[in-house]
């Protein structure tokens, strides 16, 4: 008799600690507050005495389109294409990071020393006549540099988010102009 309790009581203690480890202390959810925005009532004065108010006109306006903002890989994609056209460099990749435009330029043997300097001042002066909003360029003919700019173009031609890069191209813009 005594056994049979204990198994009773050693089962209803399981019971109760399995359905309180179940059942208890759950988060309650709570709605998210919604936001008031008041709505100003839009009032027209009123016309002065002795003023004619003139008839609305009737001709339809057409709506201009909205210009969509083009995508930074295609800007980079199109400041590349006119820096490989120069024929000093072989081949070029950009990434476009707010108004600051980093290019990796793969320059032609041939190129060397003060050449060097002329083919970079090319390299900017092509960038901003591509792309009228840049206004700061660095440009780098560092193959290492030149490889990391390529990944980065690809992965935000990817799709990713250019915050996934943004400690990558402070460090590149560091190596470029240690000054800045």
């Amino acid at each position: 008799m005594k056994k049979t309790r204990n198994i009773l009581l050693i089962l209803l203690t399981l019971i109760m600690a399995l359905s309180i480890s179940l059942t208890g202390c759950k988060a309650t959810k709570k709605p998210s507050p919604t936001r008031y925005t008041p709505t100003t009532p839009r009032t027209t004065p009123a016309p002065s005495p002795g003023m004619t108010t003139p008839a609305p006109s009737r001709t339809p306006t057409t709506p201009t389109p909205a210009k969509r903002p083009v995508p930074q890989s295609t800007r980079a994609a199109k400041i590349a294409t006119n820096v490989a056209k120069l024929p000093e460099v072989n081949k070029a990749t950009v990434v476009i990071s707010g108004n600051t435009a980093i290019v990796g330029i793969d320059m032609k043997a041939s190129v060397q020393g003060t050449h060097e300097t002329q083919v970079k001042k090319k390299v900017e002066k092509t960038v901003r006549d591509t792309d009228k909003s840049i206004k700061n360029v660095s440009v780098t003919s560092d193959p290492d540099l030149y490889k990391r700019i390529e990944n980065i173009a690809k992965g935000i031609a990817a799709g990713r988010p250019l915050s996934e890069f943004t400690k990558q191209i402070t460090e590149i813009l560091k190596r470029i102009t240690p000054s800045a």
